[in-house]
């Protein structure tokens, strides 16, 4: 299900490609954060090539219950609960 304004979304666990947890400060790791989203629509993110500018791709911005906000890559959030749910 594709998010949307409203709903409650939680990043992806961490997995094998990503950075070793250890070598990310614990206040920046977002692997497994819940919040709710305020913005869904496109962003750049880094491709897996070195020397390019990034790619464009659908993203979310949510907001989690410390007030932080992170941007993700839609293909990397899951809807937990949808706002037309409830």
């Amino acid at each position: 299900m594709k998010p949307s304004i409203g709903d409650i979304v939680k990043y992806r666990d961490w997995r094998p490609g990503d950075p070793e947890i250890d070598s990310i400060p614990e206040d920046s790791r977002g692997w497994g954060n819940v919040g709710l989203v305020i913005s869904v629509g496109v962003d750049t993110f880094r491709s897996k090539r070195q020397f390019d500018l990034g790619v464009l791709e659908e993203s979310v911005d949510y907001i989690d219950n410390n007030g932080d906000i992170y941007t993700a890559r839609l293909k990397d959030v899951e809807v937990l609960v949808s706002n037309e749910e409830g």
